[in-house]
C-alpha cells in the first residue's frame, strides 16, 4: 500500500518528522475496531506474512508498507486488506502507542545523521533546490513533543482516497483480487475536499556550481564527475521506453568497461558509471571513483580524462561491440533470476512506475528487444547520445576526502586537478 504524501507534506507548523512516526505508529496504535489491543497490525498480519527486514519506509514523497503473503488464498489476502484499510483510516495513535515510538523515530534518525549528511551535501551540490535538497527529511525536531492531535491531524490530511496505491503481485487470480479490494476500499470515500498537494521544488540549474567538495572527518574518499538535466519523459510506446532504457543500460556498460580497463586489478565498485532519473525531476548521470588514503587527485584526473575522452574520441567499435556483446549477457542473467525475484519487491517497482505514469519492463522482455535492436546501435549512435547527454546538462567534479581540510582553498586544488587532466588535449567536442 503506498501513500502519496511525505516528508514534503510536512509544512505545517509542529510537523517535522511525523509521516515518519506515523509509519512506525501503523506498527503500534490500536484501531477503531480494537481500541485495546496494541500492535494491532503485526498481532493480526504477521501470522499470514514472511518474515522481512522492515515492513514500511517514508521518503519525502511517499510511504509504502509492505508485506508478503505465505498463501495466495482468498481469505488471507482478505485479511491482510483489511488490515490495510484499518491502516488508511481507522488508527486511534493512543498516547501510549504514540510515546513508544517517539524515541524509536529519533534513535533511528541518529543513527543515520552522518550519511544522511553525507548525502544531503552531495545532493545540495549537484541537484540544489531539488526535494532531496529543500526538505530535510531526516527532521525529526517535532517527534518529541507534537501532541497526539497534531499527529492524527497530519494523518487525516495525508490518509485520503485519491493518495492510496494498492498492489498486489504475485500468482493470484487478477479478478479476485479486485473483488477483494473493491470490497474492502470501495466505500472509502473522503470526507473533505480534496487535499492540495504542497508543489514539488525543481533543480536550480544556474545554482551549480563546477566544483565542490566535503572535508568531513568521518566522510568518505570519492572522487564524483556528474551531469544533471531535466529527467527525460517517460511517456510514449513502452518501445520507445524499452529501448531508452536500453540505450542507458548500454552507455553505461561501456563507460564502466572503460573505466575498469584504466585500473585493472581494482575490486568492484571501485570506479563506476550510474545513470540515475530522479522521481524529483532531474536525471543525473555520476562518474566516480571510491579512492583509497589521499589519492583523490589522480582519482579525479582519471575521471576527467574518460570524460574528456568520450567528448573528443569517443567509444571504438571494439568497445561498443564489446559493450553490446556483455549487456545480452547481463540480460540473459536477469531472465534466468526472474523466477527468484521477491513479489513484495516487484510490487514496490510497480507502484513506482505507476506514479510515475511509465512501463515497468521485465528483463525477459528487455531481453527479447535488445536482441532486434542492439544490433543497429553502432558506435556512432553511442557517441551521438554521450554528446548529446553530456552537453544537455551541467557539469559539476566533487571531491570528498578527510584530507582536504588540509588545504587552504579545496576548490582551487580541484580546479587545477581538473585543468591539468584536461590538457594538453582538451576536451574538444567531437
Amino acid at each position: 500500500m503506498r501513500n502519496e504524501g511525505g516528508f514534503i507534506e510536512e509544512q505545517r507548523p509542529g510537523e517535522r518528522g511525523l509521516t515518519h512516526l506515523i509509519e512506525h505508529l501503523v506498527f503500534v496504535s490500536p484501531t477503531v475496531s480494537a481500541p485495546d489491543t496494541l500492535h494491532y497490525f503485526p498481532k493480526n498480519g504477521l501470522p499470514l506474512t514472511l518474515p522481512a527486514p522492515s515492513a514500511g519506509t517514508t521518503t519525502w514523497r511517499e510511504t509504502n508498507y509492505f508485506v508478503s503473503t505465505r498463501t495466495t488464498r482468498a481469505a488471507d489476502l482478505d485479511t491482510l486488506l483489511r488490515l490495510f484499510r484499518e491502516v488508511a483510516t481507522d488508527l486511534t495513535f493512543r498516547s501510549d502507542a504514540v510515546d513508544d515510538q517517539r524515541a524509536d523515530v529519533v534513535r533511528e534518525m541518529a543513527g543515520r545523521k552522518l550519511g544522511n549528511e553525507i548525502y544531503a551535501r552531495y545532493i545540495a551540490a549537484v541537484a540544489p533546490g531539488s526535494p532531496t535538497d529543500a526538505i530535510d527529511g531526516q527532521n525529526s525536531d517535532d517527534v518529541p513533543t507534537a501532541s497526539v492531535e497534531t499527529i492524527r491531524a497530519l494523518y487525516t490530511r495525508l490518509y485520503r482516497p485519491e493518495n492510496m496505491m494498492i498492489v498486489i503481485v504475485g500468482n493470484v487470480d487478477p479478478a479476485m483480487v479486485k473483488a477483494l479490494i473493491t470490497r474492502r476500499f470501495g466505500s472509502w470515500k473522503g470526507t473533505a475536499s480534496p487535499a492540495v498537494h504542497v508543489p514539488v521544488p525543481s533543480v536550480q540549474y544556474n545554482r551549480i556550481a563546477p566544483v565542490s567538495f566535503s572535508a568531513l572527518p568521518q566522510g568518505r574518499r570519492t572522487a564524483l564527475i556528474t551531469v544533471v538535466m531535466p529527467t527525460l519523459s517517460m511517456r510514449g510506446s513502452r518501445t520507445l521506453q524499452t529501448d531508452a532504457q536500453l540505450m542507458d543500460m548500454l552507455a553505461v556498460r561501456a563507460v564502466n568497461n572503460r573505466l575498469g580497463r584504466a585500473q585493472p586489478g581494482n575490486p568492484p565498485g571501485k570506479v563506476g558509471m550510474f545513470i540515475e532519473n530522479g522521481e524529483q525531476g532531474h536525471r543525473l548521470i555520476m562518474l566516480w571513483d571510491n579512492f583509497a588514503g589521499d589519492a583523490w587527485q589522480p582519482a579525479l584526473a582519471g575521471l576527467k580524462r574518460t570524460t574528456c575522452g568520450l567528448g573528443t574520441v569517443g567509444f571504438s567499435e571494439g568497445e561498443w561491440d564489446t559493450a553490446r556483446r556483455d549487456l545480452i549477457q547481463d540480460l540473459e542473467q536477469s531472465a534466468r533470476d526472474m523466477g527468484h525475484a521477491r513479489n513484495v519487491e516487484l510490487a514496490k517497482d510497480l507502484s513506482h512506475a505507476i506514479a510515475a505514469d511509465r512501463e515497468l519492463i521485465a528483463p525477459s522482455a528487455l531481453l527479447r528487444r535488445a536482441r532486434i535492436w542492439l544490433p543497429t546501435i553502432v558506435a556512432s549512435t553511442g557517441n551521438a547520445w554521450w554528446r548529446q547527454q553530456w552537453r544537455g546538462g551541467v557539469e559539476h567534479a566533487r571531491v570528498e576526502a578527510p584530507e582536504l581540510a588540509k588545504l587552504a582553498d579545496p576548490a582551487k586544488a580541484i580546479r587545477t586537478a581538473l585543468d591539468a587532466a584536461s590538457s594538453p588535449a582538451g576536451c574538444r567536442p567531437m
